[in-house]
C-alpha cells in the first residue's frame, strides 16, 4: 500500500507549540540517508496580532512560501526588523534558523513551510558534485512560483497521507532542494537536466523493480541504487528515456495491473486496490478514472465476458 514519507513529529510538533495549535499538518521526505525535509501546512484564519517566538536554534533553513495572499508580519532578529506588509501569493521568505527570529503576524495567512538542514543541503550538492553553499539569499517580497507549484502539489499528501506516494514526495522534494540550491545558493547548473537518458540496462532493471514494488511502497533513493545512480540523475534520465517520471510510470502500471483483475469477475474491487498498491478501493476509484476514463466497476461491466 503505498504511504506517504514518514510523519515528520519534529518538525510538526515545533511548528505546534510555536503556533499554540494542537497539531500541524506535516511529514517529511526521506532517503535512504534519513531524514532531509520536513514539510508542513499552516492556515490561520485569525484577524488579530499574535507573536510567534523563535523555533529552537539550528544550522537549518525554513522556507516559507504562501499560499494565497495574506498574512502580514514584521521579523526582528536581533537588532534588525524587517516589515513584509502585507504578502503577496507564492511569495517566498527564507528564514535561517540560527537567528533566532520573532514574528508578529497580524492577519489571516494560508502557507507551505519547508525545514531544510544545511546537512540536506551539503549531501544534495555533493551529489550533484557541485559546490556547498554557505547561505541561501532570498529578497523580501520574491515571489517563486517554481517553490509555490512544488508546495501545492505537495498538499494531497498532508491532507490525505494514507494515499499519498513517497516516491512522488521523494521526486517533488528533489526537485525543491535542486531549484533552492541554484535560486537562492548562487549554484550554477544545479537545476539543469541531464543531457543523456538511461543505459538499456539501467531501464531493464529500474522498470522491473518498480514492478516488482507495485503492490508496496518503494523511494526514489531505491530505484536509483538498482541503477548505480543518484536520485536526481536517475530521476532526470528515466524522464528522458521513458517521457514519464517514475512514479507517474509506476501509477501507470497499478492502473494496467487493475484491468488486467478487473478482467477476472470473481475478485472484489477492493481486494484488487490492495493488491495493485492503492490504499483502498476509492483511491483506485480516483486514479483509474483519472487514466482510463471511467470507473473500474463500469470498466468490469463493459468488459465482462
Amino acid at each position: 500500500m503505498p504511504t506517504s514519507s514518514c510523519r515528520d513529529g519534529g518538525f510538526g510538533r515545533r511548528l505546534a507549540m510555536q503556533y499554540g495549535v494542537d497539531a500541524v499538518p506535516s511529514l517529511v521526505a526521506t532517503s535512504r540517508w534519513g531524514s532531509e525535509i520536513g514539510i508542513a501546512h499552516m492556515r490561520y484564519e485569525q484577524p488579530h496580532l499574535f507573536v510567534l517566538p523563535p523555533l529552537p536554534s539550528e544550522d537549518a533553513f525554513l522556507l516559507s512560501v504562501e499560499i494565497a495572499s495574506g498574512g502580514s508580519r514584521r521579523i526582528r532578529s536581533g537588532n534588525t526588523t524587517l516589515r513584509l506588509g502585507l504578502q503577496r501569493e507564492e511569495a517566498l521568505h527564507i528564514t535561517h534558523l540560527s537567528e533566532s527570529s520573532v514574528a508578529y503576524v497580524c492577519s489571516p495567512f494560508h502557507s507551505m513551510l519547508f525545514h531544510m538542514p544545511r546537512a540536506t543541503l551539503d549531501a544534495f550538492a555533493e551529489e550533484m558534485a557541485v559546490p556547498r553553499v554557505g547561505a541561501l539569499r532570498c529578497e523580501a517580497g520574491t515571489v517563486d512560483p517554481v517553490v509555490a507549484s512544488l508546495a501545492r502539489a505537495m498538499l494531497p499528501a498532508l491532507v490525505q497521507p494514507e494515499t499519498a506516494s513517497r516516491l512522488f514526495v521523494d521526486h517533488l522534494a528533489l526537485a525543491l532542494k535542486a531549484h533552492v540550491l541554484h535560486a537562492y545558493g548562487g549554484v550554477a547548473g544545479a537545476a539543469s537536466a541531464e543531457a543523456s537518458g538511461l543505459a538499456p540496462w539501467q531501464e531493464r532493471r529500474a522498470k522491473a523493480f518498480l514492478v516488482s514494488r507495485l503492490a508496496g511502497d518503494v523511494s526514489l533513493a531505491e530505484v536509483a541504487a538498482e541503477c548505480a545512480l543518484s536520485r536526481s540523475h536517475f530521476s532526470k534520465a528515466f524522464k528522458r528515456t521513458t517521457g514519464q517520471t517514475p512514479h507517474a510510470w509506476l501509477v501507470a502500471q497499478r492502473v494496467e495491473a487493475a484491468r488486467r483483475l478487473l478482467a477476472q469477475p470473481g475478485v472484489p474491487i477492493a481486494e484488487i486496490a490492495t493488491a495493485c498498491g492503492f490504499a483502498d478501493q476509492s483511491h483506485l476509484t480516483r486514479v483509474f478514472s483519472a487514466q482510463v476514463g471511467t470507473s473500474p466497476a463500469r470498466w468490469r461491466r463493459m468488459h465482462a465476458g
